[in-house]
């Protein structure tokens, strides 16, 4: 399938143009609020037009949106009303309004979207699901990195900015791939930028029924850092890079029913034991999933988004 790309991104150059190209698929046009600037050379031969110009393209199987988050309803909707499939980077929607209004869409098309957490396609979290802890209990999950500098979209609540949006959703999806049910928010806090007006640091307590409780806390006002743990009645297991991992990346478990009952306090208590996961790009695996969507015609769900949507807007703004 041929591909065009909305937005000339850090991510969709670095990420997902070779996703794209190792998946086996051309990019064919780049779409830019004002062509006229040209390309990152990164993109090589590839033509450039304005957003409307890759919508209207005959040479333009599918779209990736990378514009910046408050973009990715109004042109994923254009896009399809210009009957092409849609990969459109997370968060999809900033509000469960917006949401209706792409799921009307979506329904009146019958055309194929899939927001682009790309973790789902990871095998360390495929692994993480199939791993039999017992009863799942706690999960604590933690994503944060150092301040943005100066004109960053991340620092601007006008476009979707602000680490909540940003990599907090990846700790809620995080909560919907883990556990069963239906996730209520119970509390949560936000400490806000000193000299912008979007949040520095956030963190909630989500409770998905049956005592299933994530705790997670994003900041864009701190070191590096990804950590993701679950505590299950026989077991626990953490990711050691959850969301961002290398080609290469280890998990670390520990099930106290594989052990011995005179070893089991040792083994809970220890770093536990390693798996390491075979290399591979999660966005090159995203890429392969969507376009085999499109291919087969599968339904659109965004049950997902509208959860992750729910729980981020209750959070910011009630």
């Amino acid at each position: 399938m041929k591909f065009g790309v909305l937005g000339d991104a850090k991510i969709a150059r670095q990420k997902l143009r070779p996703a794209i190209l190792n998946a086996g698929h051309p990019i064919t046009m780049i779409g830019r609020r004002d062509p006229s600037l040209g390309l990152d050379p990164q993109w090589g031969d590839v033509a450039v037009g304005s957003y409307q110009d890759v919508f209207d393209s005959p040479n333009v199987d599918v779209i990736y949106n990378a514009l910046p988050n408050h973009l990715h309803v109004d042109m994923t909707i254009k896009a399809l009303e210009a009957g092409k499939p849609v990969l459109c980077e997370k968060p999809i929607a900033l509000s469960e309004k917006d949401l209706d209004r792409l799921e009307e869409t979506i329904a009146k098309t019958g055309l194929y979207v899939s927001d682009g957490y790309m973790v789902r396609f990871h095998p360390q979290w495929k692994w993480l699901q199939s791993l039999d802890l017992g009863d799942r209990k706690i999960i604590q999950a933690i994503f944060s990195y150092p301040p943005q500098p100066d004109g960053n979209i991340r620092n601007y609540s006008k476009y979707g900015g602000g680490p909540l949006w940003d990599i907090g959703c990846y700790c809620v999806l995080a909560g919907l791939m883990l556990f069963d049910g239906s996730p209520m928010l119970v509390s949560s806090f936000k400490h806000m930028e000193k000299n912008l007006d979007v949040e520095m640091a956030s963190g909630g307590i989500i409770d998905f029924g049956d005592g299933q409780i994530l705790n997670f806390n994003v900041s864009s006002g701190a070191a590096l850092c990804q950590s993701i743990k679950i505590v299950g009645s026989e077991g626990w297991a953490s990711l050691d890079v959850p969301f961002n991992p290398p080609e290469v990346t280890k998990a670390r478990f520990a099930v106290s029913s594989a052990v011995a009952s005179s070893d089991r306090k040792e083994m809970m208590l220890s770093t536990g034991r390693e798996v390491v996961f075979d290399p591979c790009d999660q966005y090159e695996l995203m890429v392969h999933d969507f376009v085999n969507a499109v291919a087969v015609g599968r339904v659109a769900s965004m049950d997902q988004s509208r959860q992750i949507t729910r729980i981020i807007e209750k959070m910011l703004y009630v």
